[in-house]
């Protein structure tokens, strides 16, 4: 079972909005704040992401930037150009973007950017799972794959063609597992979320297992043993790495998989409940109650009434 497909075909990314920035010799930009993952690609040029907080960044031709959600801040030329922005900042909506730029000639800078958003039933689910702040320099072997990815994006986004929102979803499906699969390999350990369980050998596979099997009767007795520890030393481990008990995420995801379920399928409470490890629909209305603030049937109605205007 590859973890990474399973998660990512369940929140069904769809991007949602491009931008493509050009300019010249001295400029600046000021984006406003989102609460949904921001990309940033460097195509020619070089130029400083500057944040409302922490230190400003100097990003090169071909280097990545990743962000979860985001306060307002600013792409420019040189940091000088960040107090420009702020003064034009004044009186501005919070949705809106400023842009300055000196009109002089100089070298050029193209930028390819965009954000994306998820189903949002999993936003929860799907926020403790992407880094908050990830950085991919041209010089990393990622960045080639993803400039490449990028750059079709980049064209499909601008274009008419049959079959374009299917090529855009499956794109930002594809950015995703580029951009996921490097921390697996860099995370810092001493950091608790889903990376740095899927760093670690033994949480890999006892989190391999529980996906695999969403419907067994897991315990931490049984998982400790399938990857060769004590159950005290992995129900430790886990809870450090991941940053929740086995139960509470194996009940997590089962509750992921029963919104799902209700919402994009007719299959009855009972065979959704069998399917993820309740043994009734009752059990699985109590769990799913307790998890969410309402019952499955009502939280399917809710959903389905709303999908038209979604």
């Amino acid at each position: 079972m590859d973890i990474l497909t399973d998660i990512i075909r369940l929140m069904r990314p769809q991007a949602i909005s491009w931008r493509t920035v050009e300019a010249h010799g001295r400029w600046g930009m000021s984006v406003p704040s989102r609460d949904m993952p921001v990309f940033c690609l460097v195509v020619t040029g070089q130029c400083w992401y500057v944040p409302r907080q922490g230190e400003p960044l100097l990003m090169r031709q071909g280097d990545y930037l990743l962000m979860r959600t985001t306060a307002r801040y600013c792409l420019v030329s040189d940091l000088d150009t960040s107090a420009t922005l702020h003064a034009l900042e004044e009186g501005i909506a919070s949705h809106d973007y400023v842009r300055w730029d000196e009109g002089a000639g100089g070298d050029m800078v193209r930028l390819v950017g965009g954000y994306f958003e998820i189903v949002p039933e999993h936003t929860a689910l799907f926020s403790g799972m992407l880094p908050d702040f990830l950085y991919i320099r041209a010089s990393d072997e990622e960045a080639g794959r993803l400039s490449r990815l990028i750059a079709l994006i980049g064209e499909e986004s601008g274009c008419d063609l049959p079959g374009r929102d299917l090529v855009m979803s499956r794109l930002v499906e594809i950015m995703l597992v580029e951009v996921w699969r490097r921390p697996l390999t860099r995370i810092d350990a001493r950091e608790a979320g889903w990376f740095s369980g899927m760093a670690d050998p033994h949480i890999h596979l006892a989190l391999q297992k529980m996906h695999a099997d969403v419907a067994r009767h897991w315990t931490v007795e049984l998982l400790a043993k399938d990857v060769g520890m004590s159950r005290a030393a992995f129900a430790r481990r886990f809870a450090e790495r991941v940053g929740v008990a086995p139960a509470t995420y194996l009940s997590n995801w089962r509750i992921a998989l029963a919104k799902d379920a209700l919402i994009n399928s007719e299959r009855s409470m009972i065979d959704i409940a069998l399917s993820i490890g309740y043994y009734s629909d009752s059990a699985f209305s109590t769990a799913f109650s307790r998890a969410t603030g309402v019952a499955p049937a009502a939280f399917r109605r809710a959903r389905r009434s709303e999908q038209p205007a979604r």
